[in-house]
């Protein structure tokens, strides 16, 4: 570290004109600069100590290890890299100590060869390497303080450890650290740094700025001849940490040493644990720019001394979070009773692997199940060499090799297409086509033809094709089936409450162990709320097995289905039906009934029911609309599984009935037997009551009117419609969103135009109506209003399973009916607390709430919907209590059907409270059947509510334009 006044020194030129100027003492070589531009660079050196030719990027290593020449303070060289220097930024600055000048020397692989005075000053003193972590080649730097012999004795034996092998992990260039430990015999002050924490002794290196020493680590600098000591924290007995390097992809299971507040006597250092994000590589929380690096040196201790103490494994993120799901799902007996003992064995086979299998093992368990070329593993944080480490998966069974494959498209599946165009070439199939999969269809075919020419149990050309594709692909891997099965159910049982859709499915709940990842890291937080398992959702292990299976069912449809092979969707879905079937005749499901609904979405009954779900959408799309009548009708029988589809399912049975099928009496009846069902609510009752209305008024139907008056009434009233203009912005289709141009009203841009949404332009049209705060939330706004008014009882205790692991959202019942069944009295109580509660007690209750609560997962709350707390009270205080206890009741009801129809606009006026409702619609859109409930709704609880119009104006001439 230079001083200030370095900083006022005239900078060196690389002109030559300049140097010529200088005196002759800077003008020892003449030879031009740009000779070292011009010149390539030799590929070996001498060494200036030993005067052997070495390579020359292996010049440091060579000195390092090799060089004769080269005094250690150990015979053993690897035992240098655990004395570790001080960095550049806590060392003492020359100004600051004057004597610190005489002992900074040149490292010797920057001095001249002509320097009479090497060889004497290298055998004198120990030759101290500073690295910086963040540079791509080490670098020597100066030389540490002098030592007195008695603690270089002291450092000498606390640093001696046997285990130094295992830091080959990181690279020598960048991360060796050799010691200074010459004895000097004049008395130069003298600086110790003692670091010990429970788990050892560490010595920070860090290379950050000037800056960074006062605000991380402050050394007290004394010129006294006494050394400055930290205070020793008594170290914990038994407890013995390996020196090791630490990776970016690992955590030390040691304590590591944080910074703490600065005092009269120098810095206090606290323990602190490692944080689990410094393993995550997709982290936002690197440390990369600190470029900050501990290495714990461990005391010795009896145990160490001996040899019996093992030192514990640093496990990277994705080991440890896996273990966590394996030890909560088998630490509960209801969920252990449902794994067999050849379960057991296969995940006690896994716990028996070493660390470097175990990290294999969970990398490939992460990704899809499918044959994948060894060439193409690529973990180096695992190993540079996977071989050994497959090795012993396949010895335990727990992975498959290349002569396991035995299936002809899953070969295929491997090779890339210009191997495949090789492999089509062998056979002569050159006119198969170009593309992969017209290569792997003509393949496909020749393979089911029998050869000719070989006696019948001869191979038949299909082997010899699988042979040559084996062949081709080289060697590969797959997780073995049966075990990855055991472990994807009880990654299952973990994440059961969570609903994981068909990517998730696929690769076996990876997001879950990346949910466990953010939260132990810090970057994700749950409510606070008591987990009570009392139901046994599966009975034996064959119930969690069927589930599965029908789980894998419903993901194979639906992918179908969203890739548009309907015929392929449709027999998959007939195949489910099937099984659906036969599970009904063979097995007693007299148990999935008596769960509680929210319980019961995780049965197999429920499951088959969604497939048969899709199904009736696949029929309708292939236009089999007297199957689909067929299926629902019978989804219909039944109200035990899905519940909440029953008024799609109405709806849809009456519009096929009518418009498909023109059986207008059956029709009448599906609309009759639909408003009749308690199930059926909101925008699906208000859906069936339109379309009898339409049928009434059509003179097509005039016979059925007196069937038509009988039918129940749902009666909604209208409200206030206005009308605004804008110009439309021509986008490229003419179909999606409209866009429209604003006049930009920045200080910047007078005259430019901004491209805005349709809700966008009515917020600046209610702005220039007086009203200053507007959110465009759509429902969002009064779930979260819903949500800091009834924190409390959402995540209250004392309700059994609604509550099953510590990464929920929300109760499980929050989207059923049992969610105010269950806490009725309390719902009630603060509905009427909220209705009669003056506007200071409501900011008080929003107050307490967000400081509380604010940054943690609910499903129902948007933490960044409102930018301040007092913009969420602002609004409360215009809203008042009445209108929010009406919509927070009816919410607390019925959230699963209310969650959606609210207006997208809630503008309010902060000087004098007023508020408005705004529905935006614009060109060709209208309101929904859930919209008009819910502005009927709110015009009921008094709320100023309109629907906001955007007729576009000017769009012709734009699109000429």
């Amino acid at each position: 570290m230079t001083g200030k006044g370095d900083n006022h020194k005239a900078r060196r030129g690389l002109s030559l004109s300049k140097n010529k100027k200088r005196s002759s003492a800077h003008a020892v070589n003449t030879t031009p600069i740009t000779s070292f531009f011009s010149n390539p660079q030799p590929c070996k050196l001498s060494c200036p100590l030993c005067g052997q030719t070495v390579p020359r990027f292996e010049i440091n290593e060579h000195i390092d290890l090799q060089c004769k020449n080269f005094e250690r303070t150990d015979s053993n060289a690897s035992s240098a890299s655990n004395v570790v220097s001080p960095s550049r930024t806590c060392s003492r600055s020359p100004q600051l100590d004057p004597e610190l000048k005489e002992e900074t020397k040149t490292s010797p692989y920057f001095k001249t060869r002509t320097s009479p005075n090497v060889s004497q000053e290298i055998s004198s003193k120990t030759v101290v390497r500073k690295l910086e972590l963040g540079s791509l080649s080490a670098k020597l730097s100066r030389t540490c303080e002098k030592t007195n012999e008695r603690t270089h004795s002291d450092v000498k034996h606390a640093f001696s450890d046997p285990n130094k092998d295992t830091l080959d992990d990181v690279s020598i260039s960048q991360t060796e650290i050799l010691a200074s430990q010459a004895s000097g015999t004049n008395g130069d002050s003298k600086r110790t740094i003692e670091l010990t924490t429970n788990a050892g002794m560490c010595t920070t290196t860090a290379g950050s700025s000037g800056k960074d020493l006062e605000t991380g680590l402050k050394v007290s600098l004394s010129s006294s001849s006494n050394p400055i000591k930290r205070k020793k924290e008594t170290p914990v007995k038994g407890k013995v940490s390996n020196l090791r390097k630490k990776p970016k992809h690992e955590v030390t299971s040691s304590t590591e040493v944080s910074f703490g507040q600065e005092t009269g006597d120098g810095v206090e250092l606290e323990p602190k644990m490692p944080s689990p994000a410094d393993d995550d590589p997709l982290s936002i929380l690197d440390n990369t720019s600190s470029n900050l690096h501990t290495v714990c040196v461990p005391e010795k201790s009896t145990s160490d001394q001996t040899g019996n103490t093992s030192p514990p494994q640093r496990l990277p993120y994705y080991l440890r979070n896996f273990q966590t799901v394996l030890q909560a799902v088998l630490e509960n007996e209801d969920d252990r009773a449902l794994f067999n003992q050849d379960d057991m064995t296969l995940v006690q086979a896994f716990e028996k692997l070493s660390v470097m299998a175990q990290k294999l093992y969970v990398r490939l368990f992460q990704r899809k199940l499918k044959w994948i070329q060894v060439e193409k593993l690529d973990y180096e944080e695992i190993s540079s060499d996977l071989g050994p480490v497959a090795q012993e998966l396949v010895q335990r069974g727990l992975l498959q090799t290349e002569n396991d494959l035995c299936n002809i498209e899953e070969a295929f599946d491997l090779l890339p297409a210009p191997d495949l165009k090789a492999l089509a070439k062998t056979f002569h199939l050159g006119n198969s086509g170009t593309q992969k999969q017209q290569l792997v269809d003509g393949l496909l075919r020749l393979s089911k033809q029998k050869s000719l020419f070989s006696p019948s149990h001869a191979q038949n050309i299909g082997a010899v094709i699988l042979k040559r594709a084996k062949q081709l692909a080289g060697s590969c891997v797959r997780l073995h089936s049966a075990p990855r099965a055991v472990f994807s159910r009880i990654l299952l049982l973990f994440s059961l409450t969570d609903t994981m859709d068909e990517e998730e499915m696929a690769a076996a709940g990876q997001s879950q162990l990346y949910t466990i990842l953010l939260v132990n890291s810090g970057r994700l937080a749950f409510p606070d709320y008591t987990v009570q398992r009392m139901a046994k959702v599966y009975r034996e292990r064959d119930d969690l097995i069927k589930y599965e299976a029908s789980i894998r069912a419903l993901q194979e449809v639906t992918l179908a289905m969203q890739a548009g092979h309907w015929e392929e969707a449709l027999d998959l879905y007939r195949s489910a039906k099937n099984e659906w079937q036969d599970l009904k005749m063979s097995c007693d499901l007299s148990h999935q009934k008596e769960l509680p609904v929210f319980l019961r979405s995780f049965t197999t009954g429920w499951a088959y029911t969604r497939i048969l779900s899709r199904g009736v959408e696949i029929l309708q799309r292939l236009r089999r609309y007297e199957e689909a009548v067929d299926e629902l009708r019978c989804l219909l029988l039944q109200d035990v599984y899905c519940p909440d589809n029953r008024g799609r399912w109405w709806d849809r049975l009456a519009l096929n009935l009518q418009q498909h099928l023109k059986k207008t009496e059956e029709a009448i009846c599906a609309i009759r037997d639909g408003l009749s069902d308690p199930f059926v609510r909101t925008g699906h009752k208000l859906s069936l009551y339109q379309r009898a209305s339409r049928m009434r008024e059509s003179a097509s139907f005039k016979k059925y009117r007196l069937q038509l008056r009988d039918l129940p009434t749902v009666d909604v009233q209208d409200v206030r419609h206005v009308t605004i203009r804008g110009q439309l912005f021509p986008h490229e289709g003419g179909t999606g969103k409209s866009r429209f141009l604003v006049p930009s009203n920045t200080d910047d841009c007078t005259d430019g135009t901004v491209i805005c949404s349709v809700e966008d332009l009515s917020l600046a049209h209610y702005r220039q109506q007086g009203f200053d705060q507007g959110i465009h939330g759509e429902g969002s706004t009064f779930s979260t209003l819903f949500a800091l008014l009834m924190w409390d009882i959402i995540f209250m205790d004392g309700i059994p399973d609604v509550f099953r692991n510590l990464y929920q959202a929300c109760p499980l019942d929050f989207h059923t009916d049992c969610f105010y069944e269950n806490r009725k009295e309390a719902v009630d109580y603060r509905v009427q607390l909220i209705s009669e509660a003056s506007v200071e007690t409501l900011r008080v209750m929003l107050e307490d709430v967000w400081t509380s609560q604010k940054g943690k997962v609910c499903s129902c709350a948007n933490w960044e919907l409102f930018s301040s707390l007092s913009q969420a009270q602002s609004l409360v205080s215009c809203l008042g209590g009445a209108f929010l206890a009406g919509v927070t009741a009816r919410m607390a009801k019925d959230f699963r059907h209310c969650r959606g129809g609210l207006p997208d606009l809630v503008v309010w006026n902060t000087c004098d409270n007023t508020y408005k409702l705004v529905e935006v619609k614009g060109p060709n859109d209208r309101l929904s059947q859930k919209q008009q409930i819910w502005l009927d709704e709110l015009q009921k609880l008094g709320a100023d509510v309109e629907v906001c119009h955007v007729v576009a104006t000017g769009a012709r001439g734009s699109c000429v334009e």
